[in-house]
C-alpha cells in the first residue's frame, strides 16, 4: 500500500514538473513573439542612455529613429568634452535586430528599449550589461 501511495506521489511530482515546463517555454515563446512582431513603425522614436567609456564617466547617447528609415545619432564624452558627435544614415530591422548604416554593431530589439551587441552580434554579458542599453524616450 506504501508502495503504491509514493508511486502515485512520484506520478504527480512528475507531470506537476513537466506542465511547469511546458507553460514555461509558452511563455517565454509568447514574450519572443511580441518583440518578433513589433513592426518597423513601432521603432520610430528617440531612445537614449549612458553607455560605458573606458576613459570618461560616460557616453551620453542619443538614437533617433525617423519614419523614412534614417537616424540620427548623437554622443557626448561626458566628463571628457562638451563636443558632440554624429552620425546620420538608414536603418533597417531585420531578426529582431537593428542594423544602422555605417555602425559597427547592432541592437537587439526589445520592448520599449535597444540593447547594443558586441561586434560579434553578442549580447554583451558581465556587470555593465545593463549600461549598454538605450531606453525609449518619447
Amino acid at each position: 500500500m506504501r508502495l503504491v501511495v509514493y508511486l502515485c506521489g512520484l506520478l504527480l511530482s512528475g507531470i506537476f514538473i513537466i506542465i511547469s515546463c511546458v507553460n514555461t517555454r509558452t511563455n517565454a515563446n509568447i514574450e519572443n513573439n511580441k518583440v518578433s512582431n513589433m513592426t518597423e513603425s513601432r521603432l520610430v522614436g528617440t531612445y537614449r542612455g549612458s553607455l560605458p567609456c573606458t576613459d570618461c564617466d560616460a557616453i551620453a547617447t542619443s538614437l533617433t529613429l525617423s519614419n523614412d528609415r534614417g537616424y540620427s545619432l548623437k554622443y557626448i564624452y561626458m566628463g571628457k568634452s562638451a563636443k558632440s558627435f554624429s552620425k546620420t544614415g538608414s536603418w533597417k530591422l531585420q531578426d529582431g535586430e537593428l542594423n544602422l548604416e555605417g555602425v559597427d554593431y547592432k541592437y537587439k530589439v526589445e520592448l520599449d528599449q535597444l540593447r547594443q551587441l558586441d561586434l560579434s552580434g553578442k549580447e554583451i554579458r558581465g556587470e555593465l550589461a545593463e549600461r549598454y542599453v538605450l531606453r525609449f524616450a518619447n
